[in-house]
């Protein structure tokens, strides 16, 4: 097997330093900021000045140095598509109980005390912090398979001379390659829409649904009039 001289071996996974400075730099170099001032609790829009545009070049430069895909579609919206509308997010724009279930069991590092029923959907981006952005990798990561199936061989890490990494098979080099970040949000909400604690949420959020529709109808013609 040829490989190539430019590329080192880092094992079969990437070490939690080496994900943590990946991501630190994505966010550095996403902000123009100091490497030094990215910590894992720091919160990005708060603390670090950035904006909601700044989560698509940290995703763009995250995507760069890792063989992974980060979700495209917003959490709550995409858990519709399995939920139905309004399961997650209401009318008014607000996280119903679900949501916040979602928002609390997806996003590591965010401060939990703060994410409640009734919260606007807007308001969570400012909970991010660096943390959820390397939680986030690592779960993406983790999918990509332990063993070729071409050949049965292992997985292993290369980086390149850029400091951008590459899963492959150890034996045949066959490319190995992580379940795109949405397509593995719709595989959670698949396994977990049968829980019972998710089922009483989902009941609960479809009154709460209801309760912003009717807050939001229109009023009649007569009552207009009066």
């Amino acid at each position: 097997m040829y490989t190539d001289p430019r590329r080192n071996a880092v094992g079969s996974m990437l070490s939690s330093d080496e994900l943590d400075d990946i991501v630190r730099s994505a966010v550095a170099l996403a902000l123009a900021v100091e490497p030094a001032d990215v910590t894992s609790d720091k919160l990005l829009i708060p603390e670090l000045g950035a904006e909601s545009i700044d989560f698509l070049d940290i995703t763009f430069r995250l995507e760069q140095f890792l063989p992974i895909s980060v979700p495209r579609d917003d959490l709550n919206e995409q858990a519709e598509d399995v939920f139905g509308a309004g399961a997650a997010v209401d009318t008014l724009r607000r996280l119903t109980p679900l949501g916040a279930y979602l928002v609390r069991e997806r996003l590591l590092g965010v401060d939990l005390s703060k994410v409640e029923p009734g919260m606007r959907v807007e308001d969570v981006a400012a909970l991010w912090t660096v943390h959820t952005w390397g939680g986030l990798c690592r779960r993406l990561l983790d999918t990509i398979p332990e063993q070729c199936h071409a050949c049965g061989g292992g997985r292993t890490f290369l980086r390149n001379e850029d400091g951008e990494f590459h899963a492959e098979c150890d034996r045949c080099a066959t490319e190995l390659t992580a379940i795109p970040g949405d397509e593995l949000n719709q595989i959670w909400f698949e396994e977990i829409r049968e829980l019972d604690e998710v089922a009483r949420l989902v009941r609960q959020s479809r009154a709460q649904a209801a309760e912003a529709e009717a807050a939001t109808a229109p009023a009649p013609a007569d009552a207009v009039a009066e």
